[in-house]
């Protein structure tokens, strides 16, 4: 497909877009904060009342930053929005953190640990399949994945890592720490309203639910099913304010096409997507986890739990220090940010 021409220190137009969602994000954090330190000036004057501004703003702040780490920074990582090595690589750092995330984390468990081992066993991020291929329930993976899941795997996987690879995430893991800890020197029970607590909603219920949806009930991808291995959202207002990513069975065929094509090659790719039952949705992700949310939420009370189909094609992974084989770090000018 036609490649845009870079606009600037954009290498996309589209990717203005990206940016300007990533600031709106950060003010929105600012804003926060100055109304629970200065509540006089917002008109809070009863506890109560600041009650009802922090469950409502940790809610919006926490979906906000969802987007903005699962969705936006998602298509940084694959397809950098800057021509500049360096200012791609703080710019990150700058991004996931009002999420909860490292940026080099986040690199790691996405492109390293889910594309390159997509729905094999090592795929850590992914929900949990029993001895039965039965697959765990949406709520139990919203609660458990982040910080939980993710921390306990990223542990190891540093652990496993060479030396300059535990260089790396070291010296990442501290500047997160220090960007991360910024609202708990203004104001500590600021940080865990306004800041953790927007965190763990970000990951759990805004991130949560899509990375379920994204792949449960699919199979690794073979010869005869090489389009079974995730599920298609096309709606429209859905992926407007989404920047595309229902679109996630051709972004994992393509994860280094820009977000903004991801429609024309739907479009171009459709007649072969259905003569191969590639499972396509015509909802966005809100409406179609609202199924699952009813389903699980009864599975809860009873014995029910989805069953992977074909899960014989369940992929395996080897076992070890060196399970997760490291990709290195390539510039923009190839398609991955060079963290």
């Amino acid at each position: 497909m036609n490649e845009k021409k870079p606009l600037g220190l954009l290498s996309h137009p589209q990717d203005l877009h990206c940016v300007v969602f990533h600031v709106m994000v950060m003010l929105g954090y600012v804003a926060a904060f100055w109304i629970y330190l200065n509540p006089e000036i917002a008109g809070i004057e009863t506890r109560l009342e600041m009650a009802a501004f922090i469950a409502v703003a940790f809610c919006m702040l926490g979906w906000g930053a969802g987007i903005d780490v699962g969705i936006n920074f998602h298509n940084h990582v694959h397809k950098p929005i800057f021509t500049n090595d360096l200012l791609n690589r703080w710019f990150g750092r700058l991004w996931t953190f009002t999420g909860g995330w490292a940026s080099y984390w986040w690199y790691h468990a996405h492109v390293l640990v889910h594309h390159k081992n997509l729905l094999a066993e090592c795929d850590w991020t992914l929900p949990k399949y029993d001895s039965k291929g039965r697959h765990e329930n949406l709520y139990v993976y919203m609660m458990l994945h982040w910080p939980w899941r993710y921390g306990l795997h990223l542990w190891r996987d540093y652990r496993a890592a060479s030396p300059s690879r535990r260089r790396k995430f070291e010296k990442e893991t501290a500047i997160f720490a220090v960007l991360w800890s910024i609202p708990f020197w203004i104001d500590p029970w600021m940080g865990l309203w306004l800041w953790v607590l927007p965190h763990f909603f970000a990951n759990c219920r805004a991130m949560g639910p899509g990375m379920y949806l994204q792949h449960v009930d699919s199979v690794a991808k073979t010869e005869t099913q090489p389009y079974s291995h995730s599920t298609t959202y096309t709606g429209k207002f859905f992926n407007l304010l989404n920047f595309n990513i229902g679109y996630h069975l051709e972004h994992h065929d393509y994860p280094q096409l820009h977000w903004s094509q991801l429609p024309a090659l739907h479009r171009e790719l459709l007649p072969e997507l259905t003569a191969h039952g590639a499972k396509i949705s015509h909802l966005g992700y809100h409406r179609g986890a609202g199924q699952v949310y009813l389903r699980d939420f009864l599975a809860l009370f009873g014995r029910q739990r989805g069953q992977r189909p074909g899960n014989k094609h369940l992929k395996s992974c080897l076992r070890g220090r060196r399970a997760v084989k490291l990709m290195p770090f390539i510039s923009h000018r190839q398609g991955v940010t060079a963290f």
